[in-house]
């Protein structure tokens, strides 16, 4: 896809870090699927993994983690 930010870049299939952070929590999750700009470098993560990401986040939150760093696994 044409890229929404930079308007000149097309997407590829990649991987990217997201970090994510709540109250004293911080959450990192590293080899996230993504679409990434071959121009800029933005990043695009489609909707299901990123529902994915937020449900994992908050079972951590509620789990009283302050820092937490894991690979980013598909749920199966």
């Amino acid at each position: 896809m044409k890229c929404m930010i930079c308007k000149h870049g097309e997407t590829k299939k990649g991987t990217t870090t997201v970090t994510l952070e709540k109250g004293s929590s911080t959450i990192v999750f590293k080899e996230v699927p993504a679409q990434i700009c071959d121009n800029c470098g933005e990043k695009y993560i489609d909707e299901a993994t990123t529902k994915e990401l937020l449900n994992k986040a908050r079972e951590i939150v509620k789990n009283g983690v302050e820092v937490d760093i894991r690979k980013y696994e598909i749920a199966a």
